[in-house]
């Protein structure tokens, strides 16, 4: 739920907010989060977070202040909104 609303995730989704959420306001590498959300290693070669950070985006923050903030070079980080 966000300002309110419901928020409809798949469960892949959930485990990446939730890991997020855990570490709120620090930044987590792909690697942390392939590892912890997937627990498989692609070998750097997939896009699959950035996929999924998009999705996520796209539920989380769509028109509203964002709560997902990339890192260039170092990862993500979730903020929560003012």
């Amino acid at each position: 739920m966000r300002a309110g609303e419901p928020v409809s995730l798949t469960s892949t989704e959930f485990e990446l907010l939730r890991f997020m959420m855990h570490n709120s306001k620090r930044v987590l590498s792909k690697a942390q989060i392939l590892d912890r959300v997937w627990s498989y290693d692609f070998g750097g070669r997939s896009n699959i977070v950035e996929l999924y950070i998009s999705y996520l985006r796209k539920k989380i923050d769509n028109g509203r202040e964002p709560m997902i903030h990339t890192l260039r070079g170092a990862g993500y980080v979730l903020k929560p909104a003012r």
